[in-house]
């Protein structure tokens, strides 16, 4: 299961663009212009970072195991 699916199923988004936008911080044809490779290890780890800020230890770990076993071709 990707990131993206992780946060919709918990309610966290509703949307490829809202979840680029509102918590990967990028432009709302992020994951669109990825074509299909899911956000970046670098979109994941600033994520990773704004959720352990806000104290979200519990989805930030599940981010960093999603950082951790990132697939080659999604890694830039």
């Amino acid at each position: 299961m990707d990131i993206y699916h992780y946060f919709l199923e918990r309610g966290l988004t509703d949307s490829h663009r809202h979840f680029s936008s509102a918590w990967l911080g990028r432009a709302e044809n992020y994951l669109c212009l990825r074509s299909g490779r899911g956000p970046s290890s670098d979109a994941l780890i600033e994520l990773f970072q704004t959720l352990w800020r806000e104290g979200r230890l519990m989805l930030a770990a599940r981010v960093a195991w999603a950082v951790l076993w990132l697939k080659p071709e999604a890694r830039r």
